[in-house]
């Protein structure tokens, strides 16, 4: 499958191989074949599949793969090939990385951590290699380098190493700084090849999308209500205050900007042109926290869906189910209703 004949729109199904107990009631219980069959039949061509190394391998993620796991991927993956859908396998936490953890910073800082990563790639896109259904690769998830430099020695090892176990796998790459759209042109420009996506997220501003969610720490110090469109209220009291060095240099910035769709734009510039260069390109995240005021979270999203329809790159919703924002909310440990409205959102990005 040529990268650049599909545009993939979709969601996300994290929480469920990832990002939970990953205990079988749960990965029995939570997603279902059904659920692949809704997302087709709302019209969606692709979900994106967050998998942990500790799920999938033994030895608590370090290898070799779980047999019996193996074959669970695989129903999952055979369920939606059978609704008709695309999926984006994203390796999500692995014991030498993970976005939420620094200490597992080990990809760019052990040569032999990142052996062993590209060991465990190898093993995935060999035990895939003859499977039919459309997939494509995610190999990491957010690679968290603050340096783009750090960065490339790791991606350009990883797309190697699932293109000597699967020639013709299509690979996702991320951009680093958690899929920064700012440090994607760096990627391209370390790691080209055949059959690779260029892969970013998209959560700005951050005091909009992750306004008072408790594990964004960074933001702790401003807690106001923002309403978007429009600028952030505020700004200067807080500034004022004694504050973390990386907490003052983004709200200096966030707080200097009147946020609304031309403001998005203009910080999705590094996208339009890598697209007007005909790259294939791919939004893995993005999203608000269901905690940000109501109409924020739709027009904001709203106007992501818009603009990535508008430059032509394909994407996935954060979260399909749960997770703080899924559109199936979950709700005094139950899964709540529908969020129809903010489905009626994403599809008027499906062309």
């Amino acid at each position: 499958m040529n990268p650049q004949l599909i545009r993939p729109v979709g969601f996300n199904f994290g929480g469920w191989i990832s990002q939970s107990t990953l205990e079988d009631a749960h990965v029995e219980s939570f997603l279902s074949e059904k659920d692949f069959k809704l997302v087709a039949g709302w019209g969606f061509n692709s979900v994106r599949l967050p998998v942990d190394a500790a799920w999938l391998f033994e030895d608590q993620g370090r290898g070799p793969i779980a047999p019996r796991r193996l074959e669970w991927l695989k129903r999952i993956l055979g369920w939606s090939a059978g609704a008709g859908l695309l999926t984006v396998l994203d390796l999500h936490q692995v014991p030498w990385h993970s976005f939420g953890k620094p200490e597992l910073e080990n990809l760019w800082k052990s040569d032999r951590d990142l052996d062993l990563f590209c060991g465990a790639l190898e093993q995935i896109a060999g035990a895939l290699k003859n499977f039919e259904a459309p997939l494509w690769f995610d190999v990491i998830n957010e690679p968290t380098a603050q340096n783009p430099v750090d960065w490339r020695k790791p991606a350009k090892r990883a797309y190697e190493a699932v293109r000597a176990a699967d020639p013709n796998r299509i690979i996702v790459l991320e951009s680093t700084r958690w899929g920064s759209v700012l440090t994607l042109e760096d990627l391209v420009s370390a790691v080209q090849g055949p059959n690779l996506v260029y892969s970013f997220h998209f959560y700005e501003p951050m005091c909009v999308t992750h306004q008072r969610a408790p594990w964004w720490k960074e933001g702790h110090p401003y807690q106001q209500s923002v309403i978007y469109p429009g600028r952030l209220p505020g700004i200067a009291e807080t500034l004022a205050k004694e504050i973390p060095p990386e907490t003052r240099k983004r709200l200096e910035f966030e707080g200097s900007v009147e946020w609304n769709r031309d403001a998005l734009s203009d910080f999705l510039k590094p996208v339009q042109r890598l697209a007007k260069e005909g790259l294939a390109l791919y939004c893995g995240e993005f999203g608000v926290f269901e905690r940000a005021p109501r109409e924020s979270r739709l027009r904001w999203t709203a106007d992501a869906v818009s603009l990535f329809k508008e430059i032509g790159v394909g994407w996935a919703y954060w979260n399909y189910k749960w997770l703080d924002f899924g559109i199936w909310p979950k709700q005094s440990g139950q899964t709540g209703p529908l969020d129809q409205e903010m489905l009626s959102i994403l599809q008027k990005g499906i062309e």
